[in-house]
């Protein structure tokens, strides 16, 4: 009997889009689950859409006035029928208001509760649960509201530190200052950004580690108290605090160490008393000393890399989970011997310093072969529409060590090709080929210390846009761009 009809959930709503619509919607369509998802105007032709079993339209294109309407979202979902909700990543998905809301309007959420959401949204009660649970934070000054403070804090542990947005998170609103007189225009921008952002311009500040890695831990919890770790992940290839590039295992980590820092997560998120999956991310110094820096109350983008090195589908253990299923795992069956990476493919220039690019994907070949996955929400002749975040596609590869995992993700990146928009493709391609990257030499400001080399690639993606353009034109013409 599939799994689905031993549970109560027939029918999820997906309140999200994207390419975590379109593999939430596969997960489903395993558990034999069927899948409703909500859609923007400039969404209506888009392929979360085109794949889902229903579609509802949710209102105009900005995000605000659709995706993230909550009313809107619980609308759509009652009105389907729909017993779930699953939030993905970004948009309502760490928003504890619309956690309540689902449950008080009779429906499954399908991640952590209101309350752990909260609690976890506010990075200075996170900090200070995660102290009280035992785990090493950075030091830090909370609810900064004056250049002095800021000052006072830099030359008692040492600059750079870095100012962040309390409600924050996905490495939105941060701003590293490196000696005093930078600290009041960059805590003036600080607040003004967290409340163009999320609304809430409170900020504090952290001891900024030179040289860091930026490794996090996932993590698997029951209602039943039961909390298990699948291992860990490298997100140091960033910018701008965005992550590019994640890869499981890290090349970083030893099995002591590595053994160390999973027990410290286990015991944390049973302390928090957290249930389904999360993330607990770290900054390990030069010299291996480790600090929490946030729990990720959802699923991650880079879930998939961990899911390709564990062999198991974590959406899936999240339903699983929210029905009150309990884990049955335990954390010596959790074996890790191969090596996968992740390249995010984003509609943005780098060139023109990472500038967003939207507009008709003309030409699509998608990645495909042995050793490989991607999970992707363009198909060719799709709007990349300006109103939401840059990435459409993930691209992952594995291998039975890190060298292999490089060798296919170099061939995956150089099948991929996009004609229309511009992408991160070619920046990948030299970061893949860059010997520091290579060798495992490198930490959370590698793109910075070798942007000008990795911009260094061949210009041939214009020609390749001008043309695209071209043949889009000619065809809504009605004409054959390639008779004569």
């Amino acid at each position: 009997m599939p799994e689905s009809q031993s549970k109560m959930i027939q029918k999820l709503f997906i309140a999200n889009r994207g390419e975590i619509a379109c593999r939430t919607i596969r997960t489903c369509w395993e558990l034999g689950i069927r899948a409703v998802v909500g859609y923007s105007d400039s969404d209506a032709l888009s392929y979360h859409v085109k794949i889902a079993d229903e579609a509802v339209h949710l209102g105009p294109s900005p995000a605000k006035l659709s995706y993230m309407d909550i009313g809107k979202v619980l609308d759509a979902a009652r009105k389907t029928g729909c017993e779930a909700v699953f939030p993905g990543y970004g948009f309502l998905s760490e928003n504890p208001d619309f956690a309540r809301a689902c449950r008080d309007a009779g429906l499954i959420f399908i991640g952590p509760g209101s309350e752990v959401i909260a609690r976890m949204g506010d990075k200075i009660a996170t900090k200070k649960a995660l102290a009280d649970a035992g785990v090493p934070i950075i030091p830090g000054l909370p609810k900064v509201t004056s250049a002095d403070q800021i000052v006072k804090f830099g030359n008692h542990v040492g600059w750079p530190v870095i100012i962040k947005a309390v409600a924050g998170g996905g490495g939105r609103g941060m701003h590293r200052v490196d000696s005093a007189d930078q600290a009041k225009s960059a805590l003036e921008r600080a607040v003004s950004i967290a409340e163009k952002l999320f609304g809430n311009g409170e900020v504090y500040v952290e001891k900024y580690i030179r040289g860091a890695r930026h490794i996090e831990f996932q993590f698997i919890a029951d209602a039943y108290g039961r909390v298990i770790h699948l291992g860990d992940r490298e997100c140091s290839i960033q910018r701008r605090h965005q992550k590019l590039v994640e890869e499981a295992p890290s090349s970083l980590l030893d099995e002591r160490l590595r053994n160390e820092m999973g027990e410290v997560v286990v015991k944390a998120a049973k302390e928090i008393g957290y249930v389904t999956a999360g993330t607990l991310e770290f900054l390990v110094a030069p010299d291996l000393r480790y600090y929490a820096i946030e729990v990720n109350p959802r699923i991650q983008v880079e879930h998939t890399v961990t899911e390709m090195i564990v062999g198991l589908d974590i959406i899936r253990m999240m339903i699983r989970m929210a029905v009150g299923t309990p884990l049955r795992l335990r954390q010596e069956e959790i074996r890790i011997s191969s090596h996968a990476i992740q390249c995010r493919v984003n509609a943005e220039d780098p060139k023109n310093d990472f500038a967003p690019s939207y507009g008709t994907v003309t030409y699509l070949r998608q990645v495909s072969g042995p050793f490989v996955r991607a999970d992707s929400g363009i198909y060719q002749g799709c709007e990349v529409p300006p109103y939401y975040d840059s990435l459409v596609s993930k691209i992952c590869s594995v291998g039975k060590d890190r060298p292999t995992a490089i060798e296919r993700m170099r061939r995956a990146l150089s099948e991929f090709t996009v004609w229309g928009i511009k992408t991160t493709i070619p920046l990948l391609k030299k970061i893949m080929a860059h010997p520091d990257f290579v060798a495992g030499r490198f930490d959370t400001d590698f793109i910075d210390d070798h942007l000008a080399e990795l911009l260094n690639y061949v210009e041939d993606e214009d020609e390749i846009l001008r043309i695209s353009r071209f043949i889009a034109e000619i065809t809504a013409l009605g004409k054959n761009p390639y008779s004569r």
